[in-house]
């Protein structure tokens, strides 16, 4: 049987920006969650950032792409969900070219979101 945490990433400059994660720790280990987290420059700034949990760290790196992805795509609300959505897990898995392993042996769905993508009354113009 797993075992299983759940996790909420929020961008915290950005009211209307979180997703939550369900984690199966059986498979996203420190060991495995170390050698992501090498893969990417400012591994030691996440391993001090999460005090040294590099499975937080690397959890924490996932939420921040889907957050990103689900902003380049116009946003996204859905869930929670009591169990994780492969699809949406799988495009932003997509979106990911590099330095994670394949999604099955990552360990990681999104159980919902909530982002807004950047409009018009969130921005303003300055003449310079």
């Amino acid at each position: 049987m797993s075992t299983h945490a759940t996790y909420r990433v929020t961008a915290d400059w950005f009211s209307d920006a979180e997703v939550t994660l369900q984690v199966d720790l059986d498979v996203l280990t420190p060991a495995l969650a170390a050698e992501i987290n090498k893969f990417w420059s400012s591994a030691e700034d996440r391993l001090q950032d999460e005090d040294g949990d590099v499975v937080r760290a690397v959890v924490r790196m996932f939420g921040a792409a889907a957050i990103r992805h689900f902003m380049d795509d116009g946003g996204a609300s859905f869930g929670p969900r009591s169990e994780g959505d492969r699809y949406w897990t799988e495009e932003v898995f997509k979106a990911q070219v590099e330095g994670w392993p394949d999604l099955d042996g990552l360990g990681i769905l999104i159980l919902g979101a909530e982002v807004s993508a950047v409009g018009y009354d969130d921005v303003t113009l300055e003449s310079l």
